[in-house]
C-alpha cells in the first residue's frame, strides 16, 4: 500500500469513527508521519479527484466524497451517527460507504421544503422527490464545491 493510500484510508476511518474529517495534522499524529508529508499525499489525491482540499489550504479538506468537510442540508443519520454529504448524490453514498441504513434529512432546492428519504438494505426505499442536477455530471469538476 502507497503512502497515499494509507493517508486516504486513515482520513476515512477516522469521518466513519467520528463523523469529521480530520486535518493533516490529526492525520499525521495519527500515522506517526510529518504534516509536510500528508499534506503532499493531501494534494496528490486531490490531483486524482478523490478528495477536495478547502481552498487555500493544504491541510484541510473540503469533500471526502461522500462526506463533506463543512455542515450542508444534507445530513445522514446512520448508527446513531450524522455525517454531512456534500450534495443529495453523495447523501445516497454515506450509507453505501458506510454498508449501514440511514435516514437523510434534506432540503428542496427550490422550496426548501424539508425532506427525508431513507436507505434500507442497500437501496433507497420509494420517495415522493426528484432528484434534478442542473450541471451535466461532465462539468461537475470545473467547479465540484459550487456544482
Amino acid at each position: 500500500m502507497t503512502f497515499d493510500d494509507t493517508v486516504k484510508m486513515s482520513l476515512y476511518s477516522t469521518i466513519v469513527e467520528t463523523t469529521r474529517i480530520p486535518t493533516s495534522s490529526q492525520v499525521a499524529r495519527a500515522l506517526g508521519a510529518e504534516v509536510r508529508e500528508v499534506e503532499d499525499a493531501f494534494a496528490r489525491l486531490a490531483g486524482r479527484r478523490l478528495l477536495v482540499l478547502e481552498p487555500g489550504s493544504h491541510s484541510r479538506i473540503r469533500m471526502a466524497p461522500p462526506f463533506s468537510g463543512v455542515e450542508t442540508s444534507f445530513l445522514v443519520r446512520a448508527s446513531g451517527k450524522a455525517y454531512f454529504a456534500n450534495c443529495v448524490w453523495d447523501s445516497l453514498g454515506v450509507p453505501a460507504a458506510l454498508g449501514m441504513d440511514a435516514r437523510i434529512e434534506a432540503a428542496d432546492g427550490e422550496t426548501a421544503e424539508p425532506l427525508q428519504l431513507e436507505v434500507r438494505g442497500g437501496k433507497p426505499l420509494p420517495s415522493e422527490c426528484i432528484g434534478h442536477f442542473a450541471i451535466p455530471a461532465a462539468y461537475w469538476w470545473d467547479d465540484i464545491i459550487t456544482t
